[in-house]
């Protein structure tokens, strides 16, 4: 990446590489909390969901933005970490990105996001080939 003077990457940062600070000593712009669940429950992963809990949380001290998605309820812990510089969103709960007036079809996903006092139509196409 370095060769070809890359600029911008986006990548998947596992709670697992957190845990095990694979990911150590790297600074993202950006860092997004989507979900929490159970799945990565085992002996292999994360013994309890404090365990993983926790090591999600080290993404927020290591950027310097994130986005939280506040349907989610360890998002509001996540907030509340104030690890950094954070902004919400989501589709239920008060959020500074709020999606409303949602539809999904087979080709594009539509809604209204309110970004503060306005309200702006968002239209995603499908452009996936399967």
């Amino acid at each position: 990446m370095c060769k070809q003077k890359t600029e911008y990457v986006i990548m998947e940062v596992s709670s697992q590489s957190l845990k095990l600070n694979r990911v150590y000593g790297l600074e993202f712009d950006v860092g997004v909390f989507t979900n929490f669940s159970e799945d990565h429950i085992s002996e292999k992963e994360h013994p309890d969901m404090e365990d993983y809990f926790n090591s999600k949380l080290k993404l927020f001290d290591m950027c310097k933005m994130a986005f939280v998605n506040t349907d989610d309820l360890h998002g509001c812990k996540v907030v509340k970490s104030n690890k950094c510089e954070m902004k919400t969103y989501g589709i239920d709960n008060s959020a500074n990105l709020l999606a409303k007036d949602i539809t999904i079809t087979n080709t594009y996903a539509d809604f209204k996001v309110k970004l503060g006092e306005r309200n702006e139509r968002v239209k995603v196409r499908n452009t996936w080939k399967i």
